[in-house]
């Protein structure tokens, strides 16, 4: 293994994206919301090429209903964890495809255990796509179609990643 590697390896830690327990506990207005999800995710995605999260991107994915609105302009921890996901996967869907997955996504009983599935889903699709090592899980559980699927939405995003952060290297 080079060290590109296990540079890559370094950059793709376990948090990556921050799980349920450790989004703000309390309502964070619009500036609070971007500054926490680019500080978490900025390093990495920025490696990538992505945009920053800005608030017209926030103000969109409210306009079409897929975030909730903010109540007093604050936005809770429903709505953060939702503004992470749409902004993961914006990158390679499209916004009724998004609306579609998170549709999905809410119905399972436990927004925390559907969040936190959903990171892990994205931080292993990326190691194995990043390592080279491409692995789907087939798991028998309640919901494995779903799971499935899930899957595979990280498994695109972590793909176009790679390839985006491929491109910018060449071009560098």
């Amino acid at each position: 293994m080079n060290s590109t590697n296990i540079e890559e390896k370094k950059a793709i830690g376990e948090d990556l994206i921050p799980r349920w327990n450790f989004l703000p506990s309390v309502d964070l207005y619009m500036d609070q919301v971007i500054a926490y999800v680019n500080s978490e995710l900025g390093d990495f995605f920025n490696r990538l090429g992505c945009q920053p999260l800005t608030k017209s991107m926030v103000n969109n994915y409210v306009k079409a209903k897929i975030v909730a609105p903010p109540v007093n302009k604050k936005y809770d921890r429903i709505s953060m964890a939702m503004i992470i996901v749409v902004y993961l996967l914006k990158t390679c869907f499209s916004t009724e495809e998004v609306r579609l997955l998170l549709r999905m996504g809410m119905d399972l009983p436990d927004h925390a255990t559907t969040y936190n599935r959903f990171c892990e889903a994205v931080e292993n699709a990326l190691y194995s796509v990043f390592s080279g090592h491409i692995h789907v899980d087939e798991v028998a559980e309640s919901g494995r179609e779903r799971r499935y699927l899930m899957d595979n939405f990280a498994l695109a995003f972590a793909c176009k990643a790679y390839v985006q952060k491929t491109f910018i290297s060449i071009t560098e």
